[in-house]
């Protein structure tokens, strides 16, 4: 299923790398460059909003105040180069989601979409890696699929159930090994070897087990 996109925005270069980088992953976009336009198709069953401020017409701040008015859980939000605090908390006391200062990363854009508008329950990790929880699927900052063998699946699926927590020793023996015996070496080589294949820096050492982190 793919994800619709309403882009506005009337910096035509900066539109359309937007709108290239984000067809690229697979989204759908429809771009408009002046506010009455957008406001127009803004019903037309969009999964999230991306919205500049200063667009001639109708500006972006008037089309968020439109579109909560008739839909409140919609992912929004603002790119603009205006960074006053108080275009800030209004922006965010409309229901916009998040607020992207320009200039920014195509990169940063990208990451906050996957949080807010892909329709998965994506859990970010560092260096650009994901764990998707409904699929349990373990993806690498190129979004592609990294491949786990079934103890490596377990262990990533219960760190995944309590992330940034504790998961004991026991617990680990007790759901990756379904309650077979296991060496206390034998858990750190299975640490080890999904450690390769993520960012090192997600898997942390606790006294008594490990903690999935995430961002």
């Amino acid at each position: 299923m793919f994800v619709k996109i309403l882009l506005l925005e009337d910096n035509v270069s900066l539109a359309e790398i937007i709108q290239e980088m984000l067809e690229e992953k697979g989204y759908k976009i429809d771009w408009f460059e002046e506010g009455e336009e957008a406001l127009f198709h803004s019903a037309n069953g969009y999964d999230c909003f991306i919205l500049d401020i200063n667009v001639p017409n109708v500006n972006g701040l008037e089309l968020l105040k439109e579109i909560r008015s008739r839909e409140k859980k919609t992912p929004a939000i603002i790119i603009s180069a205006n960074i006053e605090l108080e275009t800030i908390q209004k922006a965010y006391g409309m229901g916009c989601n998040d607020f992207l200062k320009k200039p920014f990363y195509m990169y940063e854009l990208e990451r906050k979409i996957e949080l807010l508008c892909s329709g998965l329950e994506l859990m970010l990790l560092a260096d650009g890696f994901s764990y998707e929880l409904q699929e349990e699927l373990l993806y690498d900052a190129k979004k592609n699929v990294v491949k786990l063998t079934p103890k490596e699946s377990r262990f990533m699926r219960l760190l995944a159930k309590t992330p940034n927590k504790l998961v004991t020793i026991d617990a680990i023996e007790q759901y990756v090994w379904e309650g077979d015996e296991v060496s206390l070496s034998g858990i750190r080589s299975l640490v080890k070897r999904l450690r390769t294949k993520l960012s090192e820096k997600s898997i942390e050492t606790q006294s008594y087990g490990y903690a999935l982190l995430t961002l």
